[in-house]
């Protein structure tokens, strides 16, 4: 039987390359994801609830607060890899961006 998307992401880890920024996002349910970055001297990592909507097969919407106030949404093409991202940050900035989606391996 081949798992429904996008359940089929739990467990898998992706990273998100946005040019020198490269969020790393772990699926540990439907629920919670791992979120790993660096952006300039400030060191994300921390486990956020998330939203997860299908859209069709392959292509999710992902949304989620972070622990700073920062609410980013993204719009996953696991077909595709691209991945699109619009946050709004803690201070009030935006910071939409189009990059790639890439699968890492479990090790």
């Amino acid at each position: 039987m081949v798992e429904a998307f996008p359940a089929s992401l739990i467990g898998k880890t992706f990273d998100c390359v946005f040019g020198s920024f490269v969020p790393r996002l772990t699926f540990f349910s439907p629920e919670e994801l791992h979120v790993q970055a660096s952006i300039g001297a400030t060191e994300i990592d921390e486990m956020v609830k998330v939203d997860l909507t299908s859209v069709r097969p392959n292509l999710v919407l992902v949304s989620w607060t972070e622990q700073s106030g920062n609410f980013v949404v993204q719009l996953q093409d696991h077909e595709n890899g691209i991945v699109h991202n619009y946050a709004r940050l803690a201070d009030g900035q935006l910071f939409c961006a189009q990059g790639a989606i890439q699968s890492i391996p479990a090790a």
